[in-house]
C-alpha cells in the first residue's frame, strides 16, 4: 500500500511544480513585445506542459501498478527522452557495494555516453559497430571516479555539454556518432542521497534550451522519487521472500529433529527445544545402534543462522551413517571430526556429546566433545554429580589432537537417577540485570523436580529459564534432554 501513497503523493506534488513552472513561464510572456512570439512561446509551453503531465501521470500509474524494476526503468528513460525532445537517453544506477554506475536502461537509439573503444571502431560493418557499442554501453558498469558520468553524478542541478565530442574523456579518440550531439545529465537523488544518473542527448536538432534544462531539472527530481519507492518496495519485497524461504527452512529443520523416544524399556527419555531465530545451530538426535542400543546425540555450533543450520546438518548426516553397530561413541565422533573439519571455516566449531545406552544394563558410555558437562543426579544420595570427561571440540584439529583427547567413558545409573544434556545456550540465558542462569540453577532445578516424569522436568527447567530471563530477548538456541533409569 505504501507504494500507492508514494504514486499519489509524487503526481500531486508534481502537479504543483509544473503549475508554478507553468506560471512563472507565462508571467515572462507578459513582457513580450511580440503577439506572435507570445502565442508561439506558450503553444510550446502547452505541449510540454502535457507531456510533463502525460509523463508524471504515467509514473504515478507505473507505481500503483506495482511493475518490476526493469519496467520502470525503461519508463523513466523514454519517458524522459519524449518530454525534453531529445534523440537518446540512458539511465545508471548507483551500486552501493561497488561504486560503480550500473546501467539499468537506454533507448532504442544509441545515446554515445560513454567513449567508443577502438576495438569495435575497428569493425568494417557499420551497423555491427552501432550494435557493438550499444550493447557495450548496456554491459559496462562506469566507475564513480574520473569520467563524464561520474562527473554528471556529482553536480548540483545539471550538467549540459553544447558539444559532447569536445568533452576530455571523448575528444582522444575517434568517435563518429558524436557529430552534432549535445549532453544533458543529471544526479537521481533520493532521501538526500544519489542513487544514479540521467543522461539524455538531441543530435543534429540544435542544443539543449534553458527551458530545456529546467523541465529536464523538474523530470529528474520526480523520477528520483519514482525509483526511490520502486527500490524500497522492490527491496521489502526481497526481505518478505527471504524471510519465507527461512521459515520453510525451520520448518524442515524441525522435521529433521526426532518424533518418538528411544524404544528401551529401562531408560525414560524426554527432550525440549527452543530456537533463537528461526533457523538453529542446536542439534539432538536419537540413533539406534543395534536391538538393545539406542545413541543419544547433543550438539551446538559456536554460531547461529543458516551457517550454523548448515554446518548441524552435516553432523546429523555423519553421525546418522556411522553409528549402527558401533558401540564406541569416541569412534564415532572421530570419524565426524575427520568429515566435517576440511568444511568448517577457522572461525567455526561444534560442541558435541554422543552416548550409548542399553537394554537391561545400568552401564552408560559416552564420548564428549567440548560440550557442556552432562548433570547426574542421584536418586539414592540426592546429590549431583558432573559428568566431566576431557574433550576437544569438533572442527578445530583434523584428526591427532582429537583423537587423543576425545575418548570412551563410562559410568553407572542406578534405578531413579537422572542424566541430564543441555546446550550452553540453556545456562548463559541472562536476565534483565545482566546475571546468567547459571550450572548452580540449573543443578537446583534438577533436584527441585526430580521426582517428576522426564518431560515434565525438562518442560519446567525451560518454563523457569523462561522467567528467570523475562523482558530479555533470546540470544540462543535452547536444548535439554533427561535420562532417567527405571
Amino acid at each position: 500500500m505504501e507504494h500507492v501513497l508514494y504514486g499519489a503523493a509524487l503526481v500531486i506534488l508534481a502537479g504543483v511544480a509544473v503549475f508554478l513552472w507553468r506560471k512563472e513561464h507565462l508571467s515572462a510572456l507578459r513582457f513580450a513585445s511580440e503577439k506572435d512570439a507570445i502565442a508561439s512561446e506558450k503553444d510550446a509551453i502547452e505541449v510540454e506542459e502535457r507531456r510533463m503531465f502525460g509523463f508524471l501521470h504515467g509514473l504515478g500509474e507505473e507505481l500503483q501498478e506495482d511493475t518490476s524494476p526493469s519496467n520502470m526503468h525503461s519508463y523513466v528513460v523514454n519517458g524522459v527522452v519524449e518530454v525534453i525532445g531529445a534523440s537518446a537517453g540512458i539511465l545508471y544506477l548507483l551500486d552501493g557495494d561497488s561504486n560503480q554506475l550500473v546501467p539499468v536502461a537506454q533507448t532504442e537509439r544509441l545515446a554515445p555516453v560513454v567513449p567508443l573503444p577502438t576495438e569495435i571502431l575497428a569493425l568494417e560493418d557499420e551497423e555491427k559497430v552501432e550494435r557493438r557499442y550499444k550493447n557495450y554501453i548496456r554491459l559496462s558498469p562506469i566507475p564513480d571516479e574520473g569520467n563524464l558520468l561520474a562527473e554528471t553524478l556529482k553536480v548540483e542541478g545539471n550538467l549540459h555539454l553544447p558539444d559532447l565530442s569536445s568533452q576530455d574523456d571523448f575528444a582522444r579518440n575517434e568517435n563518429p556518432f558524436l557529430t552534432d550531439v549535445a549532453y544533458l545529465g543529471a544526479p537521481l537523488v533520493y532521501g538526500q542521497k544519489r542513487v544514479g544518473m540521467l543522461a539524455i542527448i538531441k543530435q543534429g536538432v540544435g542544443t539543449f534550451t534553458e527551458n530545456d534544462r529546467e523541465v529536464f531539472n523538474s523530470v529528474a527530481e520526480q523520477s528520483a522519487y519514482a525509483l526511490g519507492s520502486a527500490i524500497i518496495h522492490s527491496e521489502v519485497n526481497e526481505k518478505r521472500r527471504l524471510e519465507r524461504e527461512l521459515e520453510q527452512a525451520g520448518e524442515i529443520q524441525k522435521v529433521l529433529l526426532p518424533r518418538n523416544s528411544p524404544a528401551l524399556s529401562d531408560y525414560e527419555v524426554a527432550a525440549d527445544y527452543r530456537a533463537a531465530r528461526i533457523l538453529s545451530g542446536d542439534y539432538y538426535d536419537y540413533l539406534r545402534v543395534d536391538d538393545d542400543r539406542y545413541g543419544i546425540a547433543i550438539g551446538d555450533v559456536c554460531g547461529k543462522g543458516v551457517a550454523a543450520s548448515l554446518i548441524m546438518a552435516m553432523c546429523r548426516t555423519n553421525l546418522r551413517g556411522r553409528t549402527s553397530e558401533n558401540l564406541s561413541p569416541a569412534s564415532v565422533l572421530h570419524e565426524v571430526n575427520r568429515l566435517i573439519f576440511p568444511d568448517i571455516k577457522e572461525d567455526l566449531f561444534v560442541s558435541l556429546l554422543y552416548l550409548i545406552l542399553e537394554r537391561g544394563s545400568n552401564e552408560v558410555t559416552l564420548a564428549r566433545a567440548g560440550h557442556e558437562p552432562p548433570i547426574l543426579f542421584r536418586r539414592e544420595t540426592g546429590e549431583i554429580e558432573m559428568i566431566e570427561p576431557p574433550g576437544l571440540a569438533a572442527g578445530i584439529d583434523e584428526g591427532p589432537v582429537f583423537k587423543r583427547s576425545v575418548k570412551d567413558h563410562r559410568f553407572t545409573m542406578e534405578t531413579g537417577d537422572i542424566l541430564l544434556l543441555y546446550t550452553d545456550g540453556v545456562i548463559e540465558s541472562e536476565n534483565r540485570i545482566g546475571d546468567e542462569y547459571g550450572i548452580e540453577r540449573l543443578c537446583a532445578a534438577v533436584k527441585t523436580n526430580s521426582s517428576s516424569s522426564s518431560e515434565d522436568l525438562v518442560h519446567a527447567i525451560n518454563k523457569e529459564v523462561i522467567t528467570f530471563s523475562e523482558g530479555m530477548a533470546q540470544t540462543d538456541d535452547i536444548t535439554l534432554i533427561a535420562i532417567e533409569k527405571r
